[in-house]
């Protein structure tokens, strides 16, 4: 019987936009939309930490001052952008709550992982 393979995209990293560096291929961004081009179906992303241009890949544009996550795959031209797989409404998250939840990931994530590899060995 034929064995089929499925190839799988990475997973998109939880980063800040200044953040971002070469290693990176798909990312979650969360920020303030700032700018809307509507001709070529683009955005800009603020996060505090820097601005990134989002190009919508289903044609679907937030609003300025609106709160979204964005996940999508990096595009380095002239210019890095990020082409968006998702565009989510987070305009009612708690993001200082959601800060906290990834605060605590990265710190105890790692430490969760040495111990299960501890654990089966």
């Amino acid at each position: 019987m034929e064995e089929i393979r499925f190839r799988r995209r990475k997973p998109a990293v939880e980063k800040k936009i200044g953040e971002i560096d070469e290693g990176d291929t798909r990312v979650a961004l969360i920020g303030k939309v700032v700018k809307v081009d509507k001709l070529d179906y683009l955005f800009w992303l603020d996060d505090g930490t820097g601005v990134a241009i989002i190009e919508s890949e289903e044609n679907v544009l937030p609003e300025i001052g609106q709160t979204v996550r964005v996940v999508g795959r990096i595009i380095r031209n002239e210019e890095m952008h990020i082409y968006a797989e998702a565009i989510q409404d987070f305009s009612d998250a708690d993001l200082d709550a959601l800060e906290e939840i990834q605060e605590l990931e990265r710190k105890i994530l790692p430490k969760l992982e040495n111990a299960l590899v501890w654990w089966s060995e």
